[in-house]
């Protein structure tokens, strides 16, 4: 029997601990335009339990287990509306009063499985990053979140939708995460994750080259180059290359880097690696 469709709205997703510096700039714009927010706690000690419930989210409980999808995909599995909106606690949704209208006129009326859309990441030294990422999407049991650490939903896209990717949307996020410096304890916590992943996973790519970005934002050059090469020889070998969406910023980070460290063969080695997948 195929289920009821869902009620039209929007499911907003959040989780994380100890999160009441970010809340009060992130919830009321989210407020504003989604049918609910879902907020799954891994264990806060601080103020977050008594902000998110001001704001009227309906709040889940899981323990940590140094997995970032397991609560986001707990978060999926409570949604109760056709789009869901995937938020980090850092990043504020950009007041736009056309925001719901075209979420719900735009994304009802087009078969894509997901929409793409910006993300402002604002830097120490005042300055913006843009980047773009899946953070529009149905509300659908075959999207789930992959990878223990800087998860996602771009395997489930690309797995059963391979022929119709995703859109760009005009929708933007602001990212304050960066504002006050690189977290470094984040990040070493990050590596951890990722050397476990790598331990049960040696052949992710993702895994790989966040691997070797997250060495390097720590100033250890070399062996983040070692595993951004092991992330291109991974993707040479892979048959479904152009669905890694990480790719380009890839090959470009390893190029530089290998001409940082004074080594033009690497760097050759790379536009070598690429010339033939054109």
């Amino acid at each position: 029997m195929t289920a009821p469709p869902l009620p039209e709205g929007i499911s907003a997703i959040l989780m994380g601990r100890d999160e009441e510096k970010f809340l009060p700039m992130s919830l009321p714009p989210l407020a504003r335009v989604a049918d609910e927010i879902i907020f799954v706690d891994t264990g806060s000690a601080d103020r977050t339990m008594e902000i998110v419930r001001q704001f009227g989210c309906r709040v889940f409980h899981l323990p940590w287990n140094n997995d970032f999808s397991a609560p986001k995909n707990l978060a999926l599995e409570q949604a109760r509306f056709r789009f869901i909106l995937n938020v980090d606690c850092d990043e504020v949704l950009v007041d736009d009063p056309e925001f719901r209208a075209r979420t719900l006129g735009m994304c009802g009326n087009s078969g894509a499985p997901a929409w793409i859309i910006r993300i402002d990441n604002l830097t120490v030294d005042g300055g913006v990053h843009p980047s773009q990422a899946l953070r529009l999407f149905r509300n659908d049991p075959r999207i789930r979140f992959a990878n223990p650490v800087h998860e996602g939903i771009a395997d489930s896209i690309y797995r059963h939708w391979p022929q119709r990717p995703p859109e760009p949307i005009p929708v933007t996020l602001t990212h304050h995460g960066y504002s006050a410096g690189v977290n470094k304890e984040k990040i070493r916590r990050n590596i951890s994750i990722l050397r476990q992943w790598l331990d049960r996973e040696p052949g992710s790519v993702y895994g790989r080259y966040k691997l070797g970005m997250n060495l390097r934002f720590l100033g250890f050059h070399s062996e983040g180059v070692y595993h951004l090469e092991q992330a291109l020889d991974l993707a040479d070998k892979d048959a479904d290359r152009n669905s890694l969406t990480f790719l380009e910023e890839l090959i470009t980070t390893l190029y530089r880097a290998c001409l940082e460290e004074g080594s033009e063969a690497r760097a050759e080695r790379v536009k070598q690696i690429i010339s033939h997948w054109r």
